[in-house]
């Protein structure tokens, strides 16, 4: 993947991981002022899938992570926000990853990289930024907490690159090994619509359990993410430890066949 896409992926994870999605302000009064929060946060998911790559005569689908954070990451960025006035609200978070090589398998082969027979040395990288806008309304208040209903827009920038070396196969005979390099890259558009909320555990409402789950649809064939944990509100600050779930499936030639990211984050959001 590019150097751009990278950043982007890793970005748009750590966004998701803390953003307003989990950690949002309880509802207030119609007539209430804006209220506004900010976060930056840690989003540790694993993050694996199938990139499907296009060639001269033919491609290959190449499996891609999981990624080792510690040996693998090269840069992670990751934000959101939320703006909030009564039962409505908008939100919006990014995240950029930039994943280094990785050792890979290709799971179909046709063209310039030969047949299901021909012995290869894989390595596939992965980069790519998320970022993601909407709004939501309180359709439910009740003591025990609240639940929204949301909707909004989803970009993926993918960048991923595929590195081969091509052994001989049988009869091929002498100077049939080389070396094959293709990155591709795709951008993905894709709207979505679900609910999120909190429940409170004590009287006062200071810890609480974050809940976010949505499904969406549009370059993806399906696009879906989950998020739930336990957290604690303080005057002017929310802080969490949250797991988040977080998958795109494509079609036909797209680049992202399958793209998942699920692990822990924590994260710490500022209310003003």
């Amino acid at each position: 993947m590019t150097r751009r896409s990278k950043c982007v992926v890793a970005l748009a994870m750590a966004a998701i991981s803390g953003w307003a999605f989990a950690t949002d302000s309880p509802p207030g009064d119609a007539s209430a002022q804006w209220q506004f929060a900010v976060g930056p946060y840690l989003w540790l998911p694993t993050v694996s899938g199938t990139l499907r790559f296009t060639a001269p005569g033919g491609g290959a689908d190449a499996s891609t992570g999981p990624y080792n954070y510690l040996q693998n990451l090269r840069f992670a960025l990751m934000l959101q926000g939320e703006a909030r006035k009564g039962e409505w609200s908008v939100f919006a978070d990014t995240i950029y990853l930039n994943f280094g090589r990785h050792e890979g398998a290709v799971n179909a082969t046709s063209g310039v990289l030969g047949t299901r027979e021909t012995q290869q040395d894989v390595q596939t990288s992965f980069a790519g930024t998320l970022v993601q806008v909407g709004g939501s309304r309180t359709v439910l208040r009740q003591e025990w907490g609240h639940v929204d209903a949301v909707a909004g827009m989803r970009y993926l920038g993918v960048k991923g690159t595929l590195d081969a070396a091509i052994g001989a196969t049988v009869g091929s005979g002498p100077g049939a090994s080389s070396d094959f390099h293709v990155a591709q890259m795709q951008n993905i558009f894709d709207g979505f619509a679900g609910v999120r909320g909190r429940a409170t555990i004590t009287r006062d409402g200071a810890w609480y359990i974050p809940f976010y789950l949505d499904v969406g649809t549009g370059t993806s064939k399906l696009t879906w993410q989950a998020l739930t944990g336990l957290a604690y509100a303080a005057k002017r600050v929310d802080v969490g430890l949250l797991y988040r779930y977080l998958a795109f499936y494509g079609s036909g030639n797209q680049l992202v066949q399958t793209l998942r990211f699920s692990g822990p984050s924590v994260n710490v959001t500022f209310k003003f």
